[in-house]
């Protein structure tokens, strides 16, 4: 499961400046309604399942009355599936929905005061809606389009189901301000949001999940250079921890004699070299989930 907290400085499209109203994203965010016809995806909240965009629209942007000109009005989260995990729950649209609404609730419980105590809300405290898409377009940076192997605009091929959301800076009450990308995971742990609703979508459709080469391969594929580099950080602590963990195991039930040589872990220098060579591989420019 992809899930990303669109932060527009860095994720670039004009539609996710959240300054101002939200009209821009939300006229985006109708783009595939007219190849669908009837059966066009409506926007839906925590309760409802047909919104119409005039009402998310004045929903959203008359909802923060005590924000000042400048400062943040909403946020923009996107719900990724994988194509094995759409497959594992049937294609199931209604049950992607319901799971974006628990999500949305493990958004919420993510909230901390200044003393670390949780703020105890839940989605429904937010004033949030999603949208249903099932495409993907090739931008201009995208290899593909760069070899020349597809044009920028034209739709990506296989199973691209995604959500996207808009929530909100305050809660219901107008009161209480909200926000997902402050710089301190103390008061929102970006990781832990995402590691919370990923561990929710396994247990509670029983799926075990395709790997971690399948989750490296996402992040490397979608997320911005930061993300891809905090990716690899990770994967080389854990591989150093997995490996004096084994040796201690080895010397504990006496199959390493610390005076030869029997078990050889990766040299040291050569782990940094590798990772360092991994962080270079990373282009330059990375771009974000590209909806």
């Amino acid at each position: 499961m992809y899930i990303k907290v669109i932060n527009p400085k860095i994720h670039g499209k004009k539609e996710y400046n959240n300054s101002g109203s939200c009209s821009a994203l939300v006229e985006y965010l109708k783009k595939e309604d007219e190849d669908k016809g009837l059966e066009k995806e409506f926007f839906f909240s925590h309760d409802k399942d047909h919104v119409l965009s005039n009402d998310v629209l004045r929903s959203i942007d008359s909802n923060c009355p005590s924000i000042v000109k400048g400062e943040a009005r909403f946020y923009s989260l996107v719900v990724a599936p994988r194509p094995d995990e759409m497959d594992h729950i049937k294609n199931d649209k209604t049950k992607l929905k319901t799971y974006v609404r628990d999500t949305m609730d493990i958004y919420a419980g993510n909230f901390n005061g200044k003393n670390g105590a949780s703020k105890n809300l839940s989605g429904g405290d937010l004033v949030y809606y999603a949208k249903l898409e099932e495409k993907r377009y090739y931008k201009g940076t995208d290899e593909a389009v760069k070899q020349g192997k597809a044009k920028q605009g034209d739709v990506m091929p296989g199973d691209n189901t995604h959500v996207h959301v808009i929530v909100s800076r305050t809660d219901k009450s107008k009161i209480i301000k909200l926000s997902p990308l402050v710089n301190s995971k103390k008061l929102f742990s970006r990781e832990n949001f995402k590691l919370k609703s990923c561990t929710h979508f396994d247990q509670h459709y029983l799926y075990e999940g395709a790997g971690k080469e399948l989750e490296k391969h996402i992040v490397m594929r979608d997320g911005t250079l930061q993300e891809c580099t905090d990716y690899i950080n990770r994967e080389y602590d854990r591989n150093k921890k997995y490996e004096s963990s084994m040796e201690n195991d080895l010397l504990k039930i006496g199959h390493l004699n610390p005076a030869q040589e029997s078990y050889h872990p990766e040299d040291e220098d050569e782990k940094k070299r590798k990772k360092k060579k991994q962080q270079e591989d990373i282009p330059d420019r990375k771009r974000g989930l590209s909806m």
